[in-house]
Parts: structure tokens; C-alpha cells; sequence
């Protein structure tokens, strides 16, 4: 089983000289996916899928792990 693999979609929105990142993304593991416009949202979804919850028991990136 694949953990920890995304797919990421840049749109033509994204800047990547300003660092400006807009698109999709989505967790292979779990088939999450988020739309952001930013490089903070970008960055919000993959500290959310990479970091363990207490109150679930699951590792990152493993099925169980929703909460989005």
C-alpha cells in the first residue's frame, strides 16, 4: 500500500517565481482532496494528512484518518 503519496494538480492561477500555488491536491492513501488558492492552504492540508491525532489512533495517511 502506498502512505504519504499525493497528486498534486496546478492550476494556471499558480506563480511559482512568487510562490504562489493554487490548484488540487488529494491523498492517494485515503482519496482525500482539497482545492486551495493558496500556498498556506497547500500547506494546512499536508500538515493535516502528515500529522497524527490523538484522539484517532491512526498513523498519518492511513484509511480512518478523514477528518478533513
Amino acid at each position: 500500500m502506498m502512505r504519504q503519496a499525493f497528486v498534486l494538480r496546478l492550476s494556471n492561477d499558480s506563480d511559482p517565481r512568487a510562490r504562489h500555488f493554487a490548484g488540487s491536491i488529494e491523498e492517494v492513501d485515503t482519496g482525500r482532496e482539497r482545492h486551495f488558492r493558496s500556498t498556506e492552504q497547500l500547506l494546512a492540508f499536508l500538515a493535516e494528512c502528515l500529522t497524527p491525532t490523538p484522539d484517532n489512533g491512526h498513523q498519518p495517511g492511513r484509511r480512518g484518518n478523514e477528518g478533513s
